[in-house]
């Protein structure tokens, strides 16, 4: 009789830790603080660039290499750098980012424009290698910093 009871008080004492969901891993990223102006800009910006990394996509599958390219450089190019510049009085987001950070979004803006250039040659393999590369300093980024 006192081992079952002990079986069953055990048995309570288990329960509750096994209920418990595992614990997030940790976010070993570095945080990034920024005004609420450009962390918001910058968010926004991210979320146009995933729109056009599907719009991109699109363009490739149906065989628009040349199109790809320039919707790129029109949505990620280096000619897209400084566009808030304006409604920031000239401290856009970048301002506020560490120099690596800065500097891997400034390749991004590199390589989106080369990814263009490499399209305009409606070259499959070597545009997706070019568009490979453009992705690869956003997976970079995204996995060393976060503004929240």
């Amino acid at each position: 009789m006192r081992l079952s009871m002990l079986v069953i008080l055990m048995g309570l004492c288990v329960l509750p830790a096994q209920a418990q969901p595992p614990a997030p891993p940790p976010d070993h990223r570095q945080m990034v603080e920024m005004p609420e102006l450009q962390r918001e800009l910058l968010r926004q910006e991210m979320q146009e660039h995933l729109i056009a990394y599907q719009r991109i996509l699109d363009h490739l599958s149906r065989g628009e290499i040349a199109e790809a390219g320039d919707f790129a450089e029109q949505t990620m190019g280096v000619s897209t750098m400084g566009k808030h510049r304006e409604i920031t009085q000239g401290m856009g987001p970048g301002r506020f980012m560490p120099a690596g950070m800065r500097q891997m979004a400034f390749t991004m803006h590199e390589t989106a424009s080369e990814f263009a250039q490499v399209a305009q040659e409606e070259d499959m393999p070597k545009a997706l290698r070019a568009l490979h590369e453009l992705t690869s300093t956003c997976v970079g980024c995204h996995m060393s910093f976060r503004t929240r």
